[in-house]
């Protein structure tokens, strides 16, 4: 009669593997550099709307029912502009961060995968959203040892959304 093999469980921290990543710190980085530079762009947007506002109710008393509605219409439209450019931005942010996550986890789950392997688990769960796990074995430091000294810049795969 066949016997069963023993099925080898481990456990990993994905959350310190995924902060203790080499590549993790350079893409936030660049991540906030363009996450900065389109939220000065919005800054930019906030500032003219104000003006725009500000200048409205000084000429309010000397300007024309027509004229006043038309710098009403204006500064409305102007705002409706910005509050979809604005949407518009974040919802590419939060793309770009996930894809920028999605990138680095790949990366990390290969590496698991690898160290899973060459230790004989069968399965790596993360210690995180595990409940229960008798005698559980940790491999966070293997594989935080097995990372690359550096990880190549993935400029070339950049999402065109961050160059906008």
């Amino acid at each position: 009669m066949a016997q069963a093999k023993d099925f080898k469980i481990a456990t990993v921290d994905l959350a310190k593997l995924f902060n203790e990543y080499p590549g993790t710190k350079a893409a936030q980085d660049k991540f906030n550099a363009i996450a900065d530079k389109k939220q000065k762009d919005l800054v930019g947007e906030e500032e003219e709307l104000a003006d725009l506002d500000k200048d409205l109710k000084k000429q309010s008393s000397v300007l024309t029912a027509s004229q006043k509605a038309d710098k009403e219409y204006i500064l409305k439209k102007k705002l409706e502009d910005y509050t979809q450019e604005k949407n518009q931005v974040l919802a590419e942010l939060k793309d770009d961060e996930n894809t920028m996550t999605q990138d680095i986890l790949t990366q990390i789950k290969g590496i698991i995968t690898s160290v899973a392997k060459d230790k004989g688990y069968d399965l790596v769960l993360d210690s995180e959203k595990t409940i229960v796990v008798n005698n559980p074995i940790d491999l966070t430091d293997d594989v935080i040892k097995a990372y690359p000294a550096s990880v190549p810049d993935s400029s070339a795969s950049d999402n065109s959304n961050s160059n906008k």
